[in-house]
């Protein structure tokens, strides 16, 4: 929201500066309104957003003084899209249904659809995926029969995306090769460039690594070559990811070197050339400034009265309600101390379960390298006692037929031992960590045939320790022996997303669910247990459920940034 203040305060005052300067008719004589438009385009692209909607703030301003209505609907549409990628979708989505307000009072089709593939593409950010894919399907046919073959490949690169969200690989695949080529038809490089991302991304999911560094390579070329900033880093992240996996840490070592370079361009030599243009065009306007001094004075005058009045009238209303948040304050106080007492017999609570819960892994991770290396050295010694006898007696004796039985049963033993550890010690998230050990999890769950699950996740970048990783894998694990035990469910989902400062899971059923005010008057074990684990993440636990409906259980982690 601050970024949205900033922006719009930013707006409104570019707007007043342009009126009072007078300076609307220099800076149109320079450019046509087209010329402006793909120039604030160019500097979205290369990341310069700020710049860029100084341009369509102006243009925008224009517009309404002319009354001209298309391209007052192309800037709504840029600034729109500028917000849609600061990831300000509520902001973003309030300009794209203002075009297309306008769009349908002169009946342009191609705006009206553009306004409701932007609308959809705000909805994916949100994680609202059945929205966003609503709004793409109904869009793509019209931008195909029209052959607005770069509209249409913006669409089928957003349906590819939610494809392998949903974890149909091959589908979202077939759907970024077609945006590719409707891309390519269109001359969009940096549109092309981001399929060869996403088809190096799925690549690398499949474990088909030629393949994927083709796609990251080709991406990269494109973003080298049009001084994409950020696409390049981008392309170099995945390259970074994909060398990860293969556990080639010299090419690790240098594409971070090569990522760390783009970062210090974008961030640290990235100067703002469109403001400076500005300002540029306004010096040299000097005759036209000399004229109007004392009109640009007067609107001074009148621009410091109002302000001083608004200020006034601020510290009014404050000033009173100062007076009522007084008469409420020492009714709240009793009612804070009881909570604070409610609070602290909670925190009490609380850790008492966290000190069990920490025996319960210290003595898991003991029974373990017990079994792995005492048990499983003993057994291996008998294995080998017995393959001495066993050699020293004629096959045809029965005897040895006994030993060799006895043998096959000493190896099941000493499988079954490996295993147990490894269950104990949750050997796939020591090794690689929590999203494969969930992978694996729900591997072998899927392969009973009693229940199918689903995962989605997308990158952590390691923003969880390892007590926060192993701690969400066994609230995992006992949230899906709960399912297995009381949902009757045919299929679970498991969710496991980072936003700016939190990671949240989510894990759903289609069971038959159950009351949640029973459940909270009665909670068992396993319900006291999932939430001081959540507890002693610091994080928030949320369950709605109801009879015949299913569940689904939300948990939010903070991200501790040290």
């Amino acid at each position: 929201m601050k970024v949205r203040k900033f922006f719009v305060i930013a707006g409104f005052f570019l707007v007043i500066i342009c009126q009072v300067l007078g300076q609307e008719n220099r800076f149109e004589s320079k450019k046509s309104f087209d010329d402006l438009i793909n120039q604030a385009d160019r500097l979205k692209a290369e990341s310069k957003y700020d710049s860029a909607l100084v341009i369509f703030n102006f243009l925008k301003n224009k517009a309404e003084l002319e009354n001209d209505t298309l391209n007052l609907i192309k800037s709504n549409l840029g600034i729109g899209a500028v917000f849609f990628l600061l990831k300000e979708t509520d902001v973003a989505r309030d300009y794209y249904r203002k075009l297309i307000s306008m769009a349908k009072l002169i009946n342009d089709s191609s705006y009206i659809n553009k306004g409701f593939y932007g609308i959809g593409g705000t909805y994916q950010v949100d994680g609202n995926l059945d929205s966003a894919f609503y709004y793409y399907e109904n869009t793509l046919p019209y931008f195909i029969g029209k052959n607005q073959y770069k509209d249409a490949a913006l669409i089928l690169a957003n349906m590819a995306s939610i494809y392998y969200l949903r974890g149909e690989l091959d589908l979202s695949i077939e759907t970024s090769l077609k945006s590719t080529e409707f891309a390519k038809t269109s001359d969009s490089p940096q549109l092309e460039g981001s399929n060869l991302r996403m088809l190096g991304m799925i690549h690398r999911v499949k474990k088909e690594y030629e393949e994927s560094q083709e796609y990251y390579f080709g991406a990269y070329r494109i973003a080298d070559a049009n001084n994409f900033l950020k696409d390049k880093g981008e392309a170099l992240y995945g390259l970074i990811r994909l060398s990860r996996d293969q556990e080639d840490y010299d090419k690790v070592i240098r594409y971070y070197e090569n990522y760390i370079s783009v970062l210090e361009d974008i961030y640290l030599k990235g100067e703002n050339d469109q403001i400076l243009d500005l300002k540029e065009k306004y010096k040299t306007a000097s005759l036209e400034l000399e004229n109007e001094k004392q009109k640009r004075s007067t609107t001074i005058v009148l621009l410091t009265s109002m302000a001083l009045v608004l200020t006034a009238f601020v510290i009014i209303n404050v000033i009173d309600q100062r007076r009522k948040n007084i008469k409420t304050l020492a009714a709240k106080n009793d009612e804070l101390n009881k909570q604070q007492i409610d609070e602290l017999l909670q925190k009490q609570e609380i850790a008492s379960l966290q000190g069990v819960l920490e025996g319960q892994e210290t003595e898991r991770k003991r029974v373990a390298i017990d079994l792995h290396d005492r048990l499983g050295g003993i057994l291996s010694m008998v294995k080998l006692h017995f393959s001495v006898v066993t050699e020293s007696l004629s096959k045809d004796d029965q005897t040895h037929a006994k030993f060799m039985k006895a043998s096959d049963l000493l190896d099941q033993a000493t499988g079954e031992v490996r295993s147990i550890s490894h269950n104990l010690m949750s050997g796939v998230l020591t090794k690689f960590g929590l999203v494969p050990a969930l992978e694996d999890l729900k591997d072998k769950i899927s392969q009973t045939g009693k229940l199918k699950v689903s995962l989605y996740s997308n990158e952590l970048n390691n923003v969880l320790t390892a007590e926060q990783e192993l701690q969400l894998y066994r609230i995992v694990q006992e949230l899906m022996s709960n399912i297995l035990k009381h949902s009757k469910a045919k299929e679970a989902n498991i969710q496991l997303t980072k936003g700016e400062d939190s990671v949240n899971l989510i894990v759903e059923d289609d069971g038959v669910g159950f009351d949640l005010k029973e459940v909270n008057k009665k909670a068992g074990i396993g319900l006291t247990n999932l939430k001081a684990r959540v507890g002693k993440l610091d994080g928030n636990f949320h369950i709605d459920s109801g009879r015949g409906a299913g569940t689904t259980i939300s948990i939010d982690i903070p991200i501790t940034n040290d």
